[in-house]
């Protein structure tokens, strides 16, 4: 993987960002690249829908049962309705 240094961030921003980090439980780091990561696929969110998908997913893949089960729930009945007056 590659480096990046950034220079001269704003020392409010720079706060901000390690306050973020330490909620997520993350360091500085991993932070940065989550939101340029979130940043990336918003632009991308133009992109065909599969595409997208597949940017999200890597190298995952559906395995042939997931496939089939995922196509078969389509056809399923949905679930009675909540009831309110019990």
């Amino acid at each position: 993987m590659g480096d990046l240094l950034i220079r001269d961030v704003p020392d409010a921003m720079k706060r901000q960002l390690q306050e973020s980090a330490q909620r997520n439980g993350r360091s500085l780091s991993e932070e940065a690249i989550e939101i340029i990561r979130r940043q990336i696929a918003a632009e991308r969110s133009g992109a065909p829908a599969g595409r997208r998908l597949r940017s999200l997913m890597g190298e995952e893949r559906l395995s042939d049962d997931e496939v089939k089960a995922i196509a078969a729930s389509r056809h399923e009945s949905d679930r009675e309705p909540p009831r309110f007056d019990r």
